[in-house]
């Protein structure tokens, strides 16, 4: 006795394939296979220092190496000690801020404050600075989201002829 597949089911399921389309099926495993192996990697390329004389204007850019785009990232900042003017800061921590930047596609730098979160005039003197930054961001695949996380330390190191920021990963 042979198992003979009903004609009806077989033509339905045919349709339905049809309708779908194989190809839709396989370049969304394709897709969904390109998510995982090429996630948004996000690095920091470089500090910009905007002012020789105020460390306060320096901005840190950040590229998007990854193949998939970065979206909402966010920039939290851990450990913050500081001294600026006559303000002392000590093991303070921003979390859950607002969106720096919208969107990084691959390839695509931008640029954010040295000083995330924390407002301050501009061409103001900063006497000690140093965070633990960490960039937040999610990459998108249709109803499929997936959180990502990296962390740098950066330190603000005054010299009596100028400064320099020291960024390194964590």
């Amino acid at each position: 006795m042979s198992l003979e597949p009903d004609p009806t089911i077989l033509q339905l399921s045919l349709l339905l394939l049809k309708w779908l389309g194989i190809t839709s099926i396989a370049s969304f495993l394709s897709l969904y296979a390109a998510w995982l192996a090429f996630p948004p990697e996000l690095v920091i390329e470089a500090v910009v220092d905007k002012s020789k004389k105020f460390n306060s204007e320096s901005k840190i850019k950040i590229k998007n190496t990854g193949r998939l785009p970065a979206l909402s990232i966010k920039a939290d900042v851990e450990n913050l000690c500081a001294k600026i003017g006559g303000i002392h800061m000590e093991n303070c921590a921003i979390y859950n801020s607002p969106p720096v930047i919208g969107r990084l596609s691959y390839g695509e730098t931008s640029e954010i404050s040295i000083r995330p979160g924390i407002g301050m005039s501009q061409g103001m003197y900063i006497s000690e600075f140093s965070y633990t930054l960490i960039l937040k961001h999610h990459a998108k695949l249709f109803f499929l989201k997936k959180q990502i996380s990296k962390t740098w330390k950066v330190a603000l190191h005054n010299y009596p002829d100028g400064y320099s920021w020291d960024v390194t990963i964590v």
